[in-house]
């Protein structure tokens, strides 16, 4: 009898855990579960990745247990600066948690802390000891789960790695041929949306596989720095093809494949690549090498369009270009990593450090003032209310819950509650009743492990993962193992009442200071979307070649931020919106307002980039006017929605935007002809790039309006509980 993948990890977990708490009892170590802990939140698919998450778990206690001595030398004997100390931690390490970068080492930062220093109290020599005794039983715990990880059944993660990039290139070669398809007058959008949704999912589990893939296969960890290449050059392939889509989906009048001749064979030059690419991956040698390809334009029927479709056909092959060439790139990282070219393609350069601490995500920075809230909450009501279930522990556990739902406000804090609960009622009948009636620890170890076999074999479920770490954490707690074992009722009774008062405190906090119900939440995001649209589109009345401040720049790239990630926050918040709540509104309806927005952000981003190209002065000056008044509707427009979400009169809205349209493409005209003979070939490319962009923030708002006019937005400002 083969035993299943789910069967076999569930078994190493639960061997794990049940040596880890033998080795821990035996060697008269108190609190063994924080060795069980360890195994518990480690054990993951492959070796690697439980090796790495295993290593960023224990440093990010050792960091905890530094980090907690620390606080209680600064303030000893003073529980008020302690706790002022301790919640500014918490709060950095929430922040840094939800992140890019070692989120498991932040995670464990910060819990871990809070749970020191509320079990050690302010007492120096208790603290020692306890983050002494910490660090001791979750580096055994994430030994004794590597070594049973490694000498049974093993998973090395490069396979799996390797695998999920082969996909990923497949994923990318059929999203590009069907839009390549659409430029040839074969559209199927449904079919691009399913494969642009896998593509996001497939570059997420190939990032966490190469971090994995890197601990445990050293010619991975070799060439980690060209993995980390290959891995953006994919991200920026990924980010083209998408702009480049919705610049056609605004284009469907133009014949393309008249006004590009070599359209046919430029597709199925990009396409040979991607599949040599994916050939490479899986370590087949490529059959051939790209070949120079340039998407050539029909000059005589060119000569014919109007000018807003040369902009539009002049972004469309910018964008081409811009595929072709990261395209190229990718073969080449990819030929290099599997050792078929001997030449290192270049870095690149690194992510701007200014991303990550100069601009700090509001989402984020709501999290944290979330979190810090729950842990002053907790610890007043530790203070104040006599006999509170839990003590101090209940506010490490209020600490540990809040740290884990700051990044997942769309997670209802009540759905949380019901599986903690019932594992806990489950462990406490298996604390009363089966307990008492082990004598050694073979039956102990024999509980344990069918306890944890169980719940790691019926929760296998991605989809489970919360509810499997809720009852592995809430058993080991109501056992509470240890080599003086006593059994009391008041231990079930206790565990119980103090989960129902950290939910509680969780579930205020859900309503103050900010109100995160689902209606609320993707209103105020639309609201700040059209606020730093706004912002975005005065500031291009600034003159591009003057020399920007620190501010400003800071100011503007946040607002990119904005516009950037709303569209993905708001997509979240859709999934969770409650139909009951909104009669007349259904899910198809909001999923084409985000994807509107999805469509603007795409053309504002283009919009100030093309800005940032130098133009042909004569053609600047006498389109300003223009422009300007282009620019100040746009701006009235954001201005507007972003206090309500839908026009009043769409209708005049689309009649005002068309005539200045209308308007500009006639100017335009004229300052062509006047201009024939004096502007460069380059002036009148960066030209109609940029005419292109202004012409596809238009249509995109338009396309917003048109899809929120759709909705009745009056229910969604009705008060209500939920």
């Amino acid at each position: 009898m083969t035993l299943s993948t789910t069967a076999k990890e569930a078994i190493k977990t639960a061997l794990a855990m049940t040596l880890a708490y033998g080795i821990t009892l035996s060697l008269g170590w108190e609190n063994p579960y924080w060795a069980g802990f360890s195994v518990a939140f480690i054990s993951l698919a492959t070796s690697g990745q439980s090796i790495y998450k295993g290593a960023m778990r224990m440093l990010g206690t050792m960091m905890a247990g530094a980090v907690s001595l620390a606080i209680i030398a600064l303030a000893p004997q003073n529980r008020w600066l302690s706790m002022v100390l301790l919640s500014a931690w918490m709060g950095f390490c929430t922040y840094m948690t939800w992140g890019e970068k070692h989120p498991f080492f932040w995670a464990y930062s910060g819990y871990v802390c809070a749970v020191v220093t509320m079990a050690a109290g302010l007492d120096p020599v208790n603290a020692f000891n306890t983050a002494v005794l910490r660090s001791q039983e979750t580096g055994l715990g994430i030994l004794v789960y590597s070594l049973v990880a490694i000498l049974l059944w093993p998973i090395n993660s490069r396979p799996a790695f390797e695998a999920a990039g082969a996909k990923l290139a497949s994923t990318q070669q059929q999203l590009l041929k069907t839009s390549l398809e659409w430029m040839a007058g074969q559209r199927n959008p449904e079919t691009a949306q399913q494969l642009r949704t896998q593509e996001i999912q497939e570059q997420n589990q190939f990032g966490q596989l190469l971090a994995a893939a890197a601990t445990d296969s050293y010619e991975i960890r070799e060439l980690q720095n060209q993995w980390r290449l290959y891995q953006r050059q994919v991200g920026q392939l990924s980010e083209a093809m998408e702009r480049w889509r919705e610049n056609l989906a605004g284009e469907q009048s133009l014949d393309m494949p008249s006004l590009m001749p070599n359209l046919s064979g430029f597709a199925d030059e990009l396409d040979s690549r991607l599949t040599q690419i994916g050939c490479m991956l899986a370590n087949q040698e490529p059959g051939q090498h790209p070949s120079a390809v340039d998407p050539e334009i029909d000059e005589a029927r060119f000569r014919h369009l109007s000018h807003f479709q040369k902009a539009a056909l002049t972004a469309i092959r910018v964008q081409l270009r811009r595929i072709e060439s990261l395209t190229r790139s990718l073969f080449h990282s990819a030929c290099y990593i599997k050792g078929f070219c001997p030449a290192a393609p270049e870095l690149g350069d690194k992510p701007p450090v200014i991303k990550e601490f100069g601009l700090p995500d509001p989402d984020r920075m709501a999290g944290v003032v979330r979190v810090m809230l729950i842990m002053w909450i907790a610890w007043l009501a530790n203070i104040y209310i006599d006999s509170i279930p839990g003590g101090a522990d209940g506010v490490a556990v209020a600490s540990t819950f809040g740290l884990v739902i700051a990044g997942m406000p769309q997670v209802s804090v009540w759905l949380m509650f019901l599986p903690a609960f019932i594992s806990t009622l489950l462990a406490g009948l298996i604390y009363i009743l089966v307990m008492p009636q082990l004598s050694s620890f073979l039956g102990l170890g024999v509980l344990l492990f069918v306890v944890t076999f169980a719940i790691y074999y019926l929760l296998a479920a991605p989809r489970l993962n919360v509810a499997k770490l809720l009852a592995i954490s809430m058993f080991m707690t109501v056992i509470s193992v240890s080599n003086h074992q006593v059994y009391s009722f008041m231990v079930v009774y206790t565990v119980a009442l103090m989960l129902l008062v950290v939910f509680i405190v969780l579930a205020v906090t859900a309503y103050f200071p900010l109100d995160l119900r689902p209606r609320q939440s993707f209103l105020r995001l639309l609201g700040r979307y059209f606020r730093s649209c706004e912002y975005l589109m005065d500031a291009l009345s600034q003159d591009p070649q003057k020399r920007e401040t620190r501010v400003v720049r800071l100011r503007k790239t946040f607002h990119m931020q904005e516009i950037s990630s709303l569209p993905t926050k708001l997509g979240a918040w859709s999934k969770v919106l409650s139909k009951k709540a909104l009669p007349g509104t259904s899910p198809e309806q909001i999923t084409t307002v985000v994807t509107a927005l999805q469509g603007l952000s795409y053309r504002m981003q283009q919009l100030i980039e093309d800005r940032g190209h130098p133009q042909a002065p004569f053609l600047v000056q006498e389109l300003r006017s223009d422009v300007a008044a282009w620019r100040t509707k746009m701006t009235d427009a954001f201005g507007c929605l972003a206090g309500e979400p839908s026009v009043a009169n769409q209708n005049r809205f689309h009649t005002e935007l068309t005539g200045i349209m209308d308007h500009m493409n006639m100017r335009i005209e004229e300052t062509v002809d006047k201009a024939a003979g004096h502007i460069s070939d380059q002036d009148g490319e960066n030209f109609y790039r940029l005419m292109s962009a202004y012409r596809g923030v238009s249509d995109a708002l338009a396309v917003y309006v048109a899809s929120a006019g759709a909705i009745d937005w009056a229910p969604w400002r009705e008060e209500r509980f939920y």
